[in-house]
């Protein structure tokens, strides 16, 4: 092992050093250079013949905007240079890694916290560690191709590259703003988006939210009808929801599910019908039908946690209760299997 920096030497120098015995290099870094051609051309030149860049391409980013001609830019410098190369998407990706493997086999690696940007690879005050652990390296491989798509088409690319770029001649002022563009519509499939009938954004986070107090319990004559419903909070902002995420239901009193919805609004604060619930998003109800009959399953808590089982990890932080709730809390994050077995269970 070998620690790294940007202060005795840089990023760039180690990468290229790694890979003098190496014929490939897997790239993975969320943020990247716009321009690959000079990087492209010197490991060409000490032999690599393959680049996979594992990065994120998140909906409706700032981030895009560069993105674009960081794919451009790639595509291009590898296909001059006589490089293979392939891109796919990982859009939990936070960590960075640059991987040299020799007749597909790891044979060095750097973790680090810089990113694949000329301030991450030379400037900002970064620190690695070098590995040569062929069996790690192989395993953290592994486990990259596993959570990140497979490889996107060049017809795939260019469609995203093109529906960036149109939306910038629309609006060519919004590079500094939140922009609304769907970037993902090309590549669903190979996002794993194809989530029982709805698709989620990668990222979405689901919570556990209850309906109704201890003092008014939730009325079992009530339904949910399709379209826009609120759904409310305590007098905390909720802060951790945010547009995209799923609400999954349950009345108290029944501690039945009642269905699960999408949040479509950012919090905002209403205490004009409740002190107690101020604050307020509105959701999408995403399983409609399921809401007009809630009352007649037998989908309690209790009973949901037994069927998926008593010793497996329900909440984000490794809980296998709802404690939280129990002492008050207005939701709980969910483990995402958890959840996606919660919305299976409701779809059918």
């Amino acid at each position: 092992m070998k620690i790294i920096n940007n202060i005795s030497s840089n990023h760039n120098i180690a990468i290229q050093n790694i890979l003098y015995s190496a014929d490939q290099l897997i790239l993975i870094s969320p943020f990247l250079t716009e321009d690959f051609d000079e990087f492209i051309h010197d490991v060409s030149i000490i032999g690599i013949k393959k680049v996979t860049l594992i990065t994120t391409l998140k909906n409706n980013s700032p981030e895009l905007f560069s993105k674009a001609n960081t794919v451009y830019s790639f595509c291009i410098a590898c296909m001059l240079n006589n490089i293979l190369h392939e891109i796919r998407i990982d859009n939990l990706l936070h960590g960075k890694l640059y991987i040299a493997l020799k007749n597909d086999v790891p044979v060095a690696g750097i973790i680090t916290s810089a990113n694949f940007t000329v301030r991450g690879l030379t400037v900002n005050h970064e620190w690695g560690i070098e590995i040569y652990d062929p069996i790690i390296l192989q395993n953290i491989v592994n486990d990259i191709y596993n959570v990140s798509s497979d490889p996107l088409s060049q017809k795939e690319l260019d469609a995203i590259v093109k529906e960036i770029d149109d939306f910038l001649l629309v609006n060519p002022q919004v590079k500094e703003i939140k922009p609304v563009l769907d970037v993902t519509q090309y590549i669903k499939k190979k996002l794993g988006l194809n989530m029982s009938s709805n698709n989620f954004d990668i990222g979405v986070r689901y919570f556990l939210k209850p309906i109704g107090s201890a003092e008014e319990p939730f009325d079992e004559k009530r339904v949910f009808d399709p379209g826009i419903i609120e759904m409310r909070f305590s007098r905390r902002r909720p802060n951790s929801v945010r547009k995209g995420d799923v609400l999954i239901c349950y009345g108290v009193g029944t501690t039945k599910l009642l269905g699960y919805f999408k949040v479509i609004s950012d919090p905002y604060f209403d205490d004009s019908n409740s002190q107690r619930w101020p604050w307020k998003v509105e959701t999408q109800n995403l399983s409609p039908t399921y809401g007009l009959t809630w009352v007649t399953k037998s989908n309690t808590l209790n009973h949901v946690k037994n069927i998926y089982g008593d010793d497996k990890i329900l909440t984000y932080v490794g809980g296998k209760s709802f404690g939280a709730l129990q002492f008050g809390a207005d939701k709980v994050q969910l483990n995402d299997d958890f959840a996606k077995f919660l919305i299976e269970l409701i779809d059918k």
